[in-house]
């Protein structure tokens, strides 16, 4: 009898990221609450078993699925760190980077909340609880990074009474809202309403940021016209992704 093929670390990996992406299928087709382990393992060429020596459970197969958009959402957040730039544009770089994200990834963007879940935590192994530990520290990485920057410049004061953990949580909260409360609009600019998620976006980062004195302020410079900029110099490939869904950001509104 042959004996079983060891797989070695890179190969479970591979294995591993194919099942998340069928079941990242299976939740755009029917929703996060439809999903199952018998409809996971129904979709890949793989045994119960062998699918439950990657995910002890449904739970654990989200956090799974979350630290995976995590990884997506930081590679872009580096971006966004990294471009040459005021503190201040880099950080509207950074929002933008993130409705990039939504749009090219709309169940994962929604997956992402799922790991907040007590039970979905609760129910998880060691080893994907750990991993979304790290992969957090990794994102918030770039956004502190930023306001640093801006602190360190002195173009950023921190608010009375706020630490720069609150002033990020404040900017990702803003951002988030934004983006899902219009997300009709994410995936298609539908004009079903005078709401157009990119506009608001911009309209409410530099409301935030004008608020708490962040300079340049938008009455100094066209941070629009740098964002468009920076957009094009390093999300090329996702804008042309975006463009072949039929979706392009919509800048002559607010420019």
């Amino acid at each position: 009898m042959t004996p079983p093929k060891l797989l070695d670390e890179a190969a479970l990996k591979e294995r591993e990221l194919q099942i998340i992406n069928s079941a990242v299928l299976l939740i755009q087709k029917n929703g996060i609450e439809n999903l199952t382990m018998d409809k996971v393992v129904a979709q890949v060429p793989f045994s119960k078993g062998t699918v439950y020596k990657h995910f002890i459970g449904k739970e654990d197969l989200l956090l799974a699925i979350s630290n995976y958009s995590i990884e997506v959402l930081a590679d872009l957040f580096y971006r966004a760190y990294l471009f040459k730039g005021c503190a201040r544009s880099r950080m509207l770089l950074l929002n933008f980077s993130y409705l990039i994200y939504a749009m090219l990834y709309p169940a994962l963007f929604q997956c992402v909340m799922c790991a907040k879940s007590p039970n979905v935590v609760g129910k998880s192994s060691e080893k994907h609880i750990n991993a979304h530990d790290q992969l957090e520290v990794k994102l918030m990485t770039s956004i502190h990074g930023i306001v640093e920057d801006g602190l360190n410049d002195g173009n950023l004061v921190l608010p009375l009474n706020m630490d720069i953990q609150q002033l990020c949580f404040s900017n990702w909260s803003m951002a988030y809202g934004a983006i899902t409360l219009l997300s009709g609009e994410v995936e298609q600019c539908s004009g079903r309403t005078s709401l157009i998620v990119e506009r608001e976006l911009f309209n409410h980062s530099n409301l935030l940021y004008d608020g708490m004195g962040w300079k340049p302020l938008t009455k100094e410079t066209s941070h629009c016209t740098t964002l468009k900029e920076a957009l094009a110099e390093l999300f090329a490939d996702e804008l042309k992704q975006i463009k072949a869904k039929g979706r392009e950001l919509n800048f002559d509104s607010f420019s």
